[in-house]
């Protein structure tokens, strides 16, 4: 597997922005392989008969939660050995505390940064799949909840969405606003989201978004959804996969033993790289 870090300018952000990649392109038994054909004819040294190219990858564009940045998954999971199981490039930007919407008057349009630039930028960067079957978008918290907002928005530009204990807090605004911790003060939530009052129904609503998609007959992206059993936003997706049900979505519901941290995406994840098409 090959780690990359990538520093690029981004017409989304106007600014420089990090990603990290993970790719699939080299393994050990290919360098053995390479090695053990060099040792048995030593003129090889000068033309190594390295394997052939693979064939593009299949992508997944994975969003970090509240309070991280592009480090977090490959920090905090064995996402490197997964994404080598699976073939499968992982692109993890960083989102900041943004909630992966759009706010015009920053310039900071990180819905559209994930949902509509990354797919065509990391196509021209390397050697990844043209088509939207192998395209996903997936997320943990907060990145779970931009990964449907905007795997509905952009449909056509994503096959499958990945929703791990989805920050579905727009929905009941008022029960969660207090001052502490930051993220759900009102002068937060309010330079995030705009009118609180306005949100259900508006582009930020990812069951609205998903109705829009069936009807107006675009690209279904299948969705799948996870949740700690102990997570206090468990009720919250509960009531969102119905929904998404409810407009015709193909929906994979899963609920087990956990809370809202890593030990339960750590056992989540896998089970959705599992879950993604192979071809």
């Amino acid at each position: 597997m090959a780690s990359i870090s990538v520093d690029y300018y981004s017409s989304s952000l106007m600014r420089t922005t990090t990603l990290n990649v993970i790719l699939p392109f080299d393994n050990p038994n290919d360098a053995w392989a390479v090695d053990a054909s060099l040792r048995r004819d030593p003129h090889n040294w000068d033309a190594a008969p390295y394997p052939p190219h693979k064939a593009p990858f299949r992508t997944l564009i994975l969003l970090h939660g509240i309070n991280g940045n592009h480090t977090d998954i490959i920090s905090e999971t064995r996402i490197t050995k997964w994404a080598a199981d699976h073939q499968l490039a992982v692109v993890m930007p960083s989102g900041y505390n943004a909630f992966y919407v759009d706010n015009p008057e920053t310039h900071n349009y990180f819905g559209r940064f994930v949902g509509l630039e990354l797919p065509h930028v990391v196509r021209r960067m390397f050697p990844l799949s043209e088509r939207r079957e192998d395209m996903f978008i997936g997320g943990i918290s907060m990145g779970a909840y931009g990964a449907l907002r905007n795997g509905f928005k952009y449909a056509e530009n994503f096959g499958a969405i990945i929703a791990l204990s989805s920050a579905m807090i727009i929905d009941n605004f008022d029960a969660l606003i207090r001052d502490e911790p930051f993220f759900l003060s009102r002068p937060f939530l309010e330079s995030t989201f705009g009118d609180l009052n306005r949100v259900i129904d508006s582009d930020k609503d990812p069951a609205r978004l998903a109705a829009d998609v069936v009807y107006c007959d675009r690209p279904r992206p299948r969705v799948f959804m996870a949740w700690g059993s102990s997570d206090p936003l468990a009720q919250p997706n509960r009531v969102l996969a119905a929904r998404l049900r409810g407009t015709g979505i193909e929906v994979e519901q899963r609920e087990f033993a956990g809370g809202h941290d890593w030990d339960f995406w750590n056992q989540a994840l896998p089970q959705a790289l599992d879950w993604l098409p192979r071809d």
